[in-house]
């Protein structure tokens, strides 16, 4: 069992290299440096490996205590928050390193993390705790389009709620359906007749994918949903469909 935990445990006195191959007792030293130089390359520190990790920023630190606890994959890997100072392309690069030998060594990852995009992006199961009690357990898909309380739903992104009275036709009931929808469960739809509910446009935003827009229902309540491209405009009626998980 290996464990990353927040305080970047390395030794200080003992350079970058020297740290990865302490993790490597009773092996040969050419698997020591070959297995140092994948570790080394993977978390993109070989210009560091001479350097005293005493010396390191946290974010180097960051990573030579990842490579520590790679060293020699374990059976249990415990990663608290590993990646807080780590920018997203790495973060991918290593987790998917790391997803890639739990299947290899039919190993088991848990990780610990206050940030719910890298549960989404890393995790088949997520379990959320509220106050020192686990509140849901399921695959991560189901927790985030089925949370069980306004609290998950809202720690695991956006959403809004949707209320009976802001349907257009009453043939759909929403006791039997989710109500907290996320913004990509929305799509907009051509005529009312194929439409569940119809919206006014109050605002837009660019998000790099795409656009966010803003608006209200018949009764006032605010949603949010995406879309490709920025024609619809402001003040403009919008018919919307709800794709149910």
């Amino acid at each position: 069992m290996r464990f990353v935990s927040q305080d970047f445990y390395v030794l200080d006195n003992h350079t970058v290299e020297e740290n990865i191959k302490d993790k490597l007792i009773g092996y040969t030293d050419e698997y020591k440096q070959k297995r140092t130089n994948q570790l080394l390359r993977l978390l993109d520190i070989t210009a560091l490996k001479n350097l005293k990790a005493i010396t390191l920023s946290s974010g180097q630190k960051q990573r030579v205590a990842i490579a520590r606890s790679l060293a020699e994959f374990p059976k249990v890997l415990l990663l608290d928050e590993p990646f807080s100072n780590l920018d997203l392309p790495l973060r991918d690069k290593i987790f998917t390193y790391i997803r890639a030998q739990i299947k290899k060594e039919n190993s088991a990852v848990i990780l610990v993390t206050h940030q719910p995009e890298e549960a989404l992006r890393y995790a088949d199961e997520t379990a959320v705790m509220d106050n020192g009690k686990l509140t849901q357990h399921d695959e991560t898909f189901a927790v985030y389009y089925q949370p069980k309380n306004k609290n998950i739903a809202a720690l695991m992104g956006r959403y809004f709620v949707l209320s009976q009275e802001d349907l257009i036709s009453n043939k759909v009931n929403l006791a039997k359906k989710q109500t907290y929808i996320r913004p990509n469960q929305l799509q907009i739809v051509d005529t009312k007749a194929k439409a569940l509910i119809q919206v006014t446009v109050t605002n837009l935003f660019f998000n790099g994918y795409g656009y966010e827009y803003f608006a209200e229902t018949k009764l006032g309540h605010s949603i949010y949903f995406y879309a490709k491209d920025n024609t619809i405009e402001i003040d403009q009626q919008v018919y919307l469909n709800v794709k149910w998980y």
